[in-house]
């Protein structure tokens, strides 16, 4: 796992460097379109395909358990495949709505956009690959150089002084396709694909996806809001939004860390069915995020305005209520993060979905609020968590109680 936590680290840092370098390159107006792009790269990225890379980890790592039995993926292939040609096909016949609507009108940057989720859905399936085969040093190695591919790329483009909108775009696309080709032979992939032993077994994809796809769209809506109700005068403040997202969300990347080992400690306390010990992992995890939060908030509060100056330079300025705000609602989202991640333990994927689909619709509603564009949107982020996070919590204690009963009943004896 330490290969892992060292390709997150140089991943996570490349995000910085890239929108930085970006932003001081191009300018908050005309690097908004770019930050918007890398916002819906994240957020439909990690929604429609990460489920394909933890499914397909799954039934590798079953199969592998059982002697390789298990091992057909074609429903998974099937399902990445359908969702790059949906992809492809939305983004080529709604390209000048999509970018008039949110990338200023800058129609390079959708192809930009639909490129680079074809080229997640293959960075998906190969680490889905790796980890199903417990190659978590070719895994971590992925991360590691598709970060640096972005920090070299966005770096050289800022040096040269020859950056532009699509320039900076094509590295997103590029550096992942690069790093995955560089990691995983194509033909193990491919191989994997083909395997054809054991059943096609119906998955609950649909309702992963919907899961993933829906907390993402809340956690990301903010840039999306701001990209799409701000004026052609308004585009630099659309960039700075942005900027301050990344930089008040820090806490949100960090807590990156614990969600990638909560899941699996809860499944395994579920299979165990240990009541007390799931309540107290859960309980533990809400009073580190809350810990985690508070001091993002005070952090942000004091030095936030500095670390806007230091990374993106002095023209990306916004105000403190904005900037605090986001950082409350990255807060409130890492507490619904936790309820939904017990929640997931236990299958309940329509239930997550639900509870972000009703934050999504809280902060749309609340969109409607008539104060100046930054504080709208970002007060609109902390009502949709704050939705969530009360739905979740009350879908949790239910949940529990439930589990505790039927875990107290004494089974038949044989």
């Amino acid at each position: 796992m330490l290969w892992v936590a060292v390709g997150l680290g140089v991943f996570g840092l490349s995000n910085f460097v890239f929108l930085a370098l970006a932003g001081r390159d191009l300018g908050p107006a005309t690097s908004a379109a770019v930050s918007v792009a890398w916002t819906l790269l994240n957020a439909l990225g990690i929604g429609l395909f990460q489920p394909l890379e933890q499914e397909t980890g799954r039934r590798l790592s079953a199969a592998r358990a059982t002697g390789g039995t298990g091992t057909n993926l074609r429903l998974m292939v099937r399902y990445g495949l359908f969702t790059v040609a949906v992809i492809v096909v939305v983004g080529v016949l709604g390209a000048p709505w999509i970018a008039d609507a949110l990338f200023g009108s800058a129609r390079p940057v959708v192809a930009v956009v639909v490129l680079g989720l074809v080229g997640q859905a293959l960075a998906y399936y190969a680490r889905g690959v790796l980890a199903g085969t417990d190659r978590f040093d070719r895994y971590g190695e992925q991360l590691a150089l598709d970060g640096a591919l972005r920090i070299a790329a966005a770096g050289a483009l800022y040096l040269s002084g020859a950056g532009t909108q699509l320039s900076y775009g094509l590295v997103l696309v590029v550096a992942p396709v690069l790093a995955t080709l560089c990691t995983v032979r194509p033909r193990t992939l491919l191989a994997v694909a083909r395997r054809t032993d054991g059943t096609a077994q119906a998955t609950g994809m649909a309702s992963l996806v919907a899961a993933s796809s829906t907390g993402q769209i809340l956690a990301n809506l903010g840039p999306l809001a701001m990209a799409v109700m701000a004026t052609a005068s308004q585009q630099g403040l659309s960039g700075r939004f942005v900027a301050a997202v990344t930089v008040a969300r820090i806490p949100l990347f960090l807590f990156a860390a614990i969600q990638a080992v909560f899941l699996p400690s809860l499944a395994a306390l579920v299979a165990r069915r240990d009541v007390a010990g799931f309540r107290g992992s859960v309980r533990k995890a809400m009073l580190a995020s809350a810990a985690l939060g508070v001091l993002g908030v005070l952090g942000i509060s004091v030095l936030g305005h500095w670390a806007l100056w230091l990374i993106y330079g002095a023209d990306f300025t916004i105000g403190t209520v904005a900037l605090v705000l986001i950082a409350v609602s990255g807060a409130l989202f890492m507490l619904a993060q936790v309820f939904a991640q017990a929640l997931l333990a236990h299958h309940s994927e329509r239930a997550v979905a639900v509870c972000w689909g009703a934050g999504i619709v809280a902060s749309v509603l609340a969109l409607l609020a008539p104060f100046e564009l930054s504080v709208t949107v970002a007060f609109a982020l902390c009502v949709g968590s704050t939705v969530s996070l009360a739905a979740l919590g009350l879908t949790y204690r239910s949940q529990v109680n439930s589990w505790r009963t039927s875990s107290s009943i004494p089974e038949p004896t044989p």
